[in-house]
């Protein structure tokens, strides 16, 4: 997974570990998913008379948000993703750019049945910054409203959906002879088959220790070395010819949709389904 989903994840993760009353270490700037941050805030957007958007500060670290969730009295955080189904180019394809592939959101519960939802906006504040942070992030709260309750999804389709998918691709890559690609979809099987056992992903951290479930765990890990979309050099990059190009096409769309369920389901485990209506 790219950089700004393994952030959210990691967000929806800690939050939830918080709200549980874990002890969990200094977030920002510690966490591998903020080394290219030189900021991590989050505010309250609006608009002023004029029509502009308006921010109003809530928190200057992701360690103050969490804070603030407690304050709140969250009951908990989910991770969405929805697609952006934009006519000139699909989500896969725009995976390698900031803002692409879909917008992912964070859902914050609160009591009386309320909810607040953030996105994120990544932008370069300095191209030569210090230890290469060259990253200001802000997570904007965008909307509050009534919380839905939908059911989760079966989490062990969603695993086995991802896991075939999965093989198709390596198959495919392992047919096409693109080597580097290959070795990326054995790591996600590699942790898959030992059940966690071999980690391959870089960020082993996007949840403090022993607190998500071990499929969870898996997942998440697979997860970051089979995401192989994204900019120069990447998955999408290639061409083929004629019925080829349609397999590649074809493998490609279902493990982009089986990589973006399983991460949303996997990381939403976190969540303690308890009353939201107290």
């Amino acid at each position: 997974m790219n950089g700004p989903i393994a952030q959210i994840v990691a967000l929806t993760i800690y939050g939830n570990a918080v709200l549980t009353g874990r002890s969990i270490p200094k977030f920002f700037p510690d966490n591998s998913t903020c080394q290219s941050c030189d900021e991590i805030a989050f505010a309250e957007l609006g608009k002023s008379l004029f029509r502009k958007v308006r921010e109003s500060r809530i928190a200057a670290s992701p360690d103050e948000w969490f804070s603030y969730l407690r304050k709140k009295g969250a009951r908990g955080v989910r991770l969405h993703r929805k697609a952006q189904n934009d006519p000139r180019i699909s989500d896969r394809m725009s995976a390698g750019f900031v803002g692409g592939g879909g917008t992912w959101m964070i859902e914050v519960i609160l009591a009386k049945g309320r909810s607040e939802y953030w996105i994120a906006r990544w932008e370069v504040w300095n191209p030569k910054a210090p230890e290469q942070r060259i990253w200001r992030v802000t997570y904007g709260r965008v909307d509050q409203r009534s919380t839905t309750n939908s059911p989760a999804p079966d989490f062990g389709q969603l695993k086995q959906r991802f896991l075939t998918k999965l093989q198709a691709i390596r198959s495919f890559s392992v047919k096409e002879k693109c080597d580097p690609f290959t070795a990326s979809f054995d790591k996600a099987l590699d942790t898959i088959s030992t059940h966690g056992l071999k980690l391959h992903g870089y960020h082993r951290d996007l949840s403090p220790v022993d607190f998500l479930q071990e499929d969870a765990v898996v997942m998440l890990d697979a997860a970051q070395s089979s995401y192989v979309f994204g900019g120069m050099g990447s998955w999408n990059d290639m061409g083929f010819a004629k019925e080829t190009q349609k397999e590649y096409e074809q493998v490609s769309e279902d493990l982009f949709r089986a990589l973006n369920e399983v991460i949303v389901a996997a990381t939403n485990t976190s969540y303690y389904r308890g009353p939201t209506n107290g």
